[in-house]
């Protein structure tokens, strides 16, 4: 493939407008960004005449170090510099993608992790287990702090033509003393080209079969390897046809190739159907990357069968299934059960976690969905259309759980978080109505036609409180003319369709079947005494048993 040439097709505001909107998109609330927008047309000036004169030179990076699982150090660029850089080689980024094997899917616009999914997937669903039997998964350690700038450079030289581009380039690389800066499109571009040529080589199989004196020595270590690790009946199958078979087999092999390969940025996977190759693969890949690219693999690697999951970019992939990595569940997991605490609707919930819930919706996760109650099916829709309120003017999505409004014994005994709710509410209504779910046996004495009284055992309805009630997030005392106190309250405001809150005030019914709130209910208060502020509260008894109590 030929090298890029300049042509000086950067040098127009047309590309600068176009690489800003790139930069932009979606951006425009950070303060940084609608800051750059009121001077727009002369920062974009700014930046066609340094690309014209070359006189750009790029600022200091501030550290930022942002920890999800491990600990990343990104370099945060000024706006400035992002924009200059896009515009420098927005023309040239379809060629430099060209460049990267279409197994390498990241950064490319509309690829990333999802095409790499879908790769994954229709390979282990398309080709047969023995095909893929086992894997090799590794990754390198600190790739971008570690890229060494000589080699980084060498591979742009093979890409890119002396010209404004290729200086630009190498200014982005030397602004950093070590490495490529992590939080730059240039520097993520860098990261797929400084392996690019790599990722050839191991689909060719390392080019072991252009050199006899190679193949003869990686073929007696394949025979070796064999005959070390036989352990199922087609090994000894194998094995018993002679040394002239198995050579024979890795030689195929070879000539075949590592079609089952991909990379993503540092993570790299080859599958295969013999456990063997992939052993001398490792030993070869490791030597390479260590000498040519001062590439070091963590120590985690090894070769392993592919029915135990391939774990890559968030998901775990088997022959037969996708599921979302335990770490992703579990963040969703969490996100849905605070927002769920927090009184929002399904809908709700959906549009704040968009993001995870689109993550998760490539892989096998309809249980989870389940699970979570966020499961969108069309029997689901039916339900709740006929879902009838206790009370008039109510919805069904306006129901909570009623462990959501309850302060437990360890919010009570100071365990719980200091910024969250304290359950005190504002109680409207109540009714004692017959539960739909739950059932209990009773004796009744009937007369039978003798009219003598028979006791007989009946199921029926359990009883049920339904309260309608409004969170009180502050109270407010004021001092009336004849100084008495006076409390007025600030409630939870009622949400839009986009989870905005809007102007009045949200009411919610719940459903509890504690025979002492139904006690209290029938003896100690009446609908006359409402509206009133009230807290349910959790108690332990003096066996040990709890139970729910209006305080």
């Amino acid at each position: 493939m030929r090298r890029i040439r300049d042509r000086g097709e950067a040098e127009s505001m047309a590309n600068v407008q176009a690489a800003y909107d790139n930069f932009s998109r979606s951006k425009h609330k950070r303060k940084a960004v609608r800051d750059y927008d009121e001077r727009l047309d002369s920062n974009l000036d700014r930046v066609l005449h340094e690309l014209r004169d070359e006189s750009w030179m790029p600022s200091p990076y501030r550290p930022k170090v942002v920890v999800e699982r491990k600990r990343r150090e990104l370099a945060r660029a000024p706006i400035h510099d992002h924009v200059l850089e896009a515009a420098a080689i927005l023309p040239y980024e379809t060629t430099l993608y060209d460049y990267i094997a279409w197994q390498c899917p990241a950064v490319r616009p509309n690829m990333g992790q999802h095409a790499l999914l879908r790769v994954l997937r229709n390979e282990l669903f398309g080709c047969s287990q023995s095909e893929v039997a086992y894997n090799l998964s590794m990754d390198a350690h600190h790739y971008f702090p570690l890229m060494d700038h000589d080699i980084l450079k060498r591979q742009i030289l093979r890409k890119v033509k002396p010209g404004k581009l290729q200086r630009v380039l190498f200014k982005v690389v030397d602004s950093y003393l070590q490495g490529a800066p992590l939080g730059v499109k240039v520097s993520q571009i860098f990261g797929m080209l400084y392996l690019a040529d790599f990722d050839r080589l191991a689909m060719r199989f390392f080019d072991i079969g252009n050199d006899p004196e190679r193949l003869a020595y990686w073929t007696s270590k394949y025979i070796e390897g064999r005959i070390i690790t036989a352990r199922s009946p087609e090994d000894y199958a194998d094995l018993c046809r002679g040394p002239a078979f198995l050579a024979d087999k890795f030689r195929r092999y070879v000539a075949a190739g590592l079609p089952h390969y991909s990379r993503f940025v540092d993570n790299i996977i080859f599958r295969h159907e013999d456990k063997t190759v992939l052993g001398i693969v490792r030993i070869i890949a490791v030597a390479i990357l260590a000498r040519d690219y001062h590439v070091q693999i963590n120590r985690d690697y090894n070769i392993r069968p592919t029915h135990m999951g391939i774990r890559i970019c968030g998901y775990v992939f088997f022959h037969d299934r996708v599921l979302l990595a335990k770490h992703n569940k579990q963040e969703l997991a969490r996100h849905v059960a605070k927002l769920q605490k927090r009184g929002f609707d399904e809908e709700q919930i959906r549009l704040r976690q968009a993001s995870r819930f689109g993550y998760a919706k490539h892989a096998n996760c309809i249980h989870l969905f389940k699970t979570l109650g966020m499961e969108k099916s069309l029997g689901k829709i039916i339900k709740s259309h006929r879902v009838k309120a206790p009370f008039e003017e109510m919805t069904g999505s306006q129901k909570i759980n009623f462990s959501l409004i309850c302060k437990t014994l360890t919010e009570v005994n100071g365990g719980g978080r200091p910024d969250t709710w304290n359950k005190k509410i504002l109680l409207e209504d109540y009714k004692i109505e017959d539960s739909k779910i739950d059932r209990q046996k009773v004796t009744v004495s009937v007369p039978d036609s003798s009219g003598n009284l028979q006791e007989i055992t009946k199921v029926v309805a359990s009883k049920v409180l339904a309260i309608r009630f409004k969170k009180i997030l502050e109270t407010l005392h004021t001092e009336a003319s004849d100084g008495s106190v006076q409390e007025s309250y600030v409630f939870e405001k009622a949400r839009d369709r986009e989870g905005n809150p809007t102007l009045l005030d949200a009411e919610f019914y719940a459903f509890t079947g504690s025979k002492v709130l139904i006690d209290q209910a029938q003896k100690d208060f009446s609908h006359e005494d409402l509206p009133a502020p009230t807290v349910i509260q959790q108690f332990e008894g003096k066996k040990g048993q709890t139970f729910f109590k209006i305080t």
